[in-house]
């Protein structure tokens, strides 16, 4: 039994006997775009009534009238809809737009924010409870725990030269206006790294880190991964000083990954923290017959231009 299988059973267990809501909701807003995706995923998405502006995956969800930016949400905008539930993440907001739209007795239900494949799992199991589709849940649960197989695999199969001594990276936000902004830890980028059998190079600083060029070249990782903000981040590695010495650079082991699918800790988080695994080793022995399943960009490296 694997490290997350036992997690699955725990998450399980924690929620086993637990009534969140009597009634189960029929017309709910969602600010956050792992929750919209989650809800996507149980085939419950008929009682969606609007969305956040984070809320882009899959596609149709842009369809769906806005409550504006998850951390500011438009109290009128969100009434308007008549709602009977208005599930969040934990930087829907403003407080005080949350209170307001509780005091005319629509039911807010905010789920706390945890960067672990074991919240995922919790998370996915909190919202199935919601509305009364546990079954459901457990199918979802089950789904993405091939994944979850795969990356244990993964890890388990390395190369003795990879366990000894792990890729080093470093995970970037932005590269924009030449001042990079990098992740520490407590950041998702952090847990996906660590997870994918990798350093993270900034582990030692909380956050997401204002670097000079200077001291990301000090860092020289083996390996830069750049969230995709549809600029061209090859064009901007380009133009920062410096960079062009970095061993990452030099070796082509630049790489862009689309944020929502790596980073929103929704339901394809665990195939894209496989696949960002492919990237940072040389060799990721995955099981025989495992496959990329989910949607995702296509985004190329910098070794293939």
């Amino acid at each position: 039994m694997t490290k997350y299988r036992l997690l699955f059973l725990s998450c399980l267990m924690a929620l086993n006997g637990s009534a969140i809501m009597a009634i189960p909701p029929e017309r709910i807003a969602v600010a956050g775009g792992s929750i919209t995706e989650i809800i996507y995923r149980l085939g419950e998405q008929d009682r969606i009534v609007g969305v956040d502006s984070t809320s882009i995956f899959p596609e149709e969800a842009k369809g769906f009238p806005s409550l504006g930016y998850v951390r500011n949400i438009a109290v009128e905008g969100v009434l308007s809809l008549t709602p009977d539930l208005l599930l969040g993440e934990e930087d829907t907001g403003p407080i005080k737009a949350l209170k307001q739209i509780a005091s005319v007795g629509v039911k807010t239900d905010i789920i706390e924010k945890d960067n672990t494949l074991l919240a995922l799992q919790e998370k996915i199991m909190r919202v199935a409870s919601l509305l009364g589709v546990e079954d459901k849940g457990t199918l979802l649960l089950e789904d993405i725990q091939i994944d979850l197989d795969a990356l244990s695999y993964a890890k388990q199969h390395l190369p003795d030269s990879a366990k000894t001594s792990p890729p080093k990276v470093l995970f970037f936000l932005t590269l924009e206006n030449g001042s990079p902004i990098a992740s520490g830890t407590g950041t998702p980028a952090h847990t996906v790294v660590e997870e994918a059998g990798a350093i993270n190079l900034l582990a030692d600083y909380e956050g997401w880190i204002k670097l000079s060029p200077e001291s990301a070249l000090a860092l020289d990782p083996d390996v830069i991964i750049v969230m995709n903000r549809r600029q061209d981040v090859f064009k901007q590695i380009e133009d920062l000083p410096h960079f062009k010495y970095m061993k990452a650079v030099k070796n082509k082991a630049v790489y862009i990954i689309d944020g929502i699918y790596l980073l929103g800790f929704g339901p394809r988080t665990p195939q894209a923290i496989v696949e960002l695994g492919t990237m940072i080793h040389k060799d990721f022995p995955l099981p025989v017959g495992y496959e990329l399943r989910y949607p995702r960009d296509d985004l190329p490296s910098m070794a293939e231009l």
